[in-house]
């Protein structure tokens, strides 16, 4: 759509429907996009959190790559990137789809990239390793523009995290909150 929404072209290649039946998992439309962000400085590099997997592309989502290789789950919702680093990006992923949709094995962890999803590590310092069986919606992480960035994400139990350091170490900021469906962020200039 570079023509102001005048046509529109089907930007699905190589992202999976697992729940179709076998031999039509790769359709031209019809696939569940969860979240999509677009790299900062680079507006053809997209990332993909899909419900059959984590895509990246390198041509403005005419054909997706498959990145969950490392990953504990093909399956979640939130995705942020950087806000200089086009390479690095994170994610929440949960257990599955008809698992609960949840942290994997109840103990949090944010995923992070920093050569565009070829390799991953999870970031749980701070983070509840045990019992922690809440789920992170689509909208629901961002990072700001600090330098170093933050990071942030709410849950669909009420607890808003924060990581003041690109993810290395979190604290949870607020409690008891109702379920978080979106995180903003807003750096106030003085």
């Amino acid at each position: 759509m570079a023509d102001g929404g005048e046509t529109w072209e089907a930007r699905n290649r190589g992202t999976r429907a697992d729940f179709l039946p076998a031999g039509q998992n790769y359709p031209e439309y019809g696939q569940c996009v969860h979240c999509r962000v677009m790299a900062p400085g680079m507006p053809d590099r997209l990332y993909q959190q899909n419900h059959c997997g984590i895509y990246r592309s390198g041509d403005g989502g005419r054909n997706w790559d498959s990145i969950e290789a490392g990953l504990p789950s093909s399956f979640g919702f939130p995705t942020a990137v950087h806000p200089r680093d086009p390479a690095t990006l994170y994610l929440l992923p949960l257990n599955g789809d008809t698992a609960g949709r949840y942290v994997p094995e109840g103990k949090a962890a944010v995923w992070r990239t920093r050569d565009c999803g070829d390799s991953w590590e999870a970031l749980r310092k701070g983070l509840p390793q045990k019992n922690a069986f809440f789920g992170v919606l689509r909208q629901a992480m961002a990072t700001d523009r600090l330098a170093p960035a933050g990071v942030y994400f709410g849950t669909n139990t009420g607890t808003l995290f924060a990581s003041a350091d690109e993810g290395d170490t979190w604290n949870c900021i607020a409690q008891h909150l109702p379920a978080i469906s979106s995180v903003e962020t807003l750096v106030v200039d003085t």
